[in-house]
C-alpha cells in the first residue's frame, strides 16, 4: 500500500469514491467521459493500481473525471457490469461503455493512459498488451 502523501494527495484530489446509489448520477450522467477502477481491499493489485489511477486522473483533470467504486461494498453494481475482478477499470462516455476495459495484476500506467485518449478521440499508438 502506497502511504506516500504527496500519492495520496494527488488521488484525493482527482479521484472521487462512487457507490451504487449516486452511479447514475455521478456517472451515466457526467458532462465528462468517466474512468471507474473497480477495486477491491483484498487486492494488492487494486493498491498498487491507485498511484497510476492518481496520476492520470491529475493529467487529464477537466477533461475527464475519475471515480473508484468497491466492487465488494457494490456487489450487485459490479454484477449488473460483468465486473468480477479487482482491479477492473471501465471507460464511460455519454453513459457507455468505450473501448477495452483494463483489469489483471499490472494495469500499466501507459495502457490506462491509451484508454483514456482513445476514449477523447487522441490519436495515439496501440497500448502495450
Amino acid at each position: 500500500m502506497n502511504e506516500d502523501p504527496a500519492v495520496k494527495a494527488v488521488e484525493a484530489k482527482h479521484v472521487q469514491e462512487v457507490a451504487e446509489a449516486d452511479w447514475e448520477k455521478e456517472v451515466l450522467a457526467a458532462a465528462l467521459p468517466v474512468v471507474v477502477h473497480f477495486h477491491g481491499a483484498e487486492s494488492s493489485a487494486s493498491e498498487a493500481l491507485n498511484p497510476r489511477f492518481g496520476a492520470v486522473a491529475e493529467k487529464f483533470s477537466g477533461k475527464v473525471r475519475f471515480v473508484k467504486v468497491d466492487r465488494q461494498a457494490n456487489a450487485g453494481l459490479a454484477a449488473k457490469l460483468g465486473v468480477t475482478a479487482s482491479p477492473t477499470v471501465v471507460f464511460l462516455r455519454d453513459g457507455k461503455e468505450k473501448g477495452e476495459r483494463l483489469a489483471g495484476e499490472d494495469v500499466k500506467r501507459t495502457a490506462l493512459k491509451a484508454g483514456v485518449e482513445a476514449m477523447l478521440g487522441v490519436v495515439a499508438a496501440a497500448p502495450p498488451k
